[in-house]
């Protein structure tokens, strides 16, 4: 399956954390040809292919995990299984490639490789400082109940920059201190590695940035969550309920006069009418989590969200992926005329254009809300 990796965090995990890639075949666009950094750590073992900008293969070779590769100049990169049919792999990629409209992001070789690990590194141990400070006394082991103490999300931050630093420290005098908490963090979080990896791109605080205004009025609001995580679920994926897929914008007075807290059927009507599709797919996953019955192939680094299949047909396909997973306000949102429709009838406005209260609903629409 060709997968296309659109994003700047997409693109900087590509295949790290899989075990391997099996039939997926991932595929890098830029822009212009440009000779290219990349590297293989966390990765399993990958056949690269480059091309320039005539589709002209520059590059092929098998790479081996934990690897700095400098690039010839291309434009196209192609990662797949290393036992994988070169020629079958460009018949699937090409035309993909073709459809794909890319866009900058991601580093090129041209930056030394010297500073580019060296900023890596620093970033890594400013991580593992976090660690560190919260630790009684230096030689404290790194304990569970520490890290949990910290978000999902900076504990996917600090798994990711563990394992780096440990590759790292066979090229820099590191302090032995950070080692030590690299292999305590990895230790430590050895059963959730996925689950926070996936908290540290879709698990981020987003309610300061997001316009707090009511649903209802207009007036100055908080963002109430619907949904509520089962005792069953492990504290490390419950940072989903915290999207804002499960969150609805009202102020006290309009809470009282729908009866928030008393009217669960309407806090799931509102919450669907908002999002649409987005609360479909986490409704899915949120049924599925409470009855043990979430896929056990599910790729959270890849869908960090939910499932592909759970992304639903009414929105984009695979949903769930990285591209989609940075939290975003309700703008765009592909609702059906049932759902404005109960956004209606549970705000009690009709929706007659900006001289009602309903201009309050319809101004989620304004940046290209469509319905199907």
């Amino acid at each position: 399956m060709i997968r296309l990796q659109y994003s700047v965090f997409q693109r900087s995990i590509g295949a790290m954390f899989r075990h391997s890639l099996g039939d997926d075949v991932l595929v890098f666009a830029y822009p212009f040809d440009a000779k290219r950094l990349f590297h293989t750590f966390f990765c399993p073992p990958l056949r690269m292919i480059a091309l320039d900008g005539q589709k002209r293969v520059v590059f092929d070779q098998v790479v081996l995990p934990h690897r700095f590769v400098l690039l010839p100049s291309c434009r196209y990169i192609i990662e797949c299984d290393p036992q994988a049919n070169t020629a079958a792999v460009l018949g699937e990629a090409l035309p993909a490639i073709r459809q794909y409209a890319p866009s900058r992001g991601t580093w090129d070789a041209v930056y030394p490789v010297d500073r580019l690990l060296f900023a890596m590194t620093v970033q890594a141990v400013a991580d593992l400082r976090r660690v560190y400070d919260r630790l009684k006394t230096p030689q404290d082991p790194v304990d569970e109940r520490v890290l949990r103490r910290l978000p999902p999300y900076q504990r996917g931050e600090i798994v990711q920059s563990a394992g780096f630093l440990l590759d790292a420290a066979g090229i820099y005098a590191l302090p032995h201190s950070a080692v030590r908490v690299a292999h305590g963090v990895l230790k430590a979080e050895q059963n959730y590695l996925d689950e926070l990896v996936a908290a540290s791109a879709a698990g981020v605080p987003w309610q300061k940035s997001f316009p707090a205004h009511c649903l209802r009025c207009g007036g100055k609001a908080s963002w109430r969550p619907v949904l509520s995580a089962p005792d069953t679920l492990i504290p490390e994926a419950a940072w989903r309920y915290l999207r804002p897929e499960n969150a609805v914008p009202l102020c006290h007075a309009c809470a009282r006069t729908l009866k928030w807290h008393d009217q669960e059927d309407m806090r799931i009507d509102l919450v669907w009418g908002l999002w649409g599709p987005r609360f479909e797919a986490l409704l899915r996953w949120h049924n599925a989590a409470r009855s043990g019955t979430l896929p056990s192939d599910w790729p959270r680094v890849e869908y960090p969200l939910w499932p592909a299949e759970y992304g639903g047909k009414t929105w984009q396909s695979g949903s769930g992926a990285y591209i989609h997973a940075e939290p975003r306000p309700p703008h765009g949102v592909r609702r059906t005329n049932a759902q404005r429709r109960a956004l209606a009838r549970i705000l009690g406005v009709a929706a007659r254009g900006k001289d009602t209260p309903a201009h309050f609903v319809l101004s989620y629409a304004a940046e290209g809300e469509k319905s199907s």
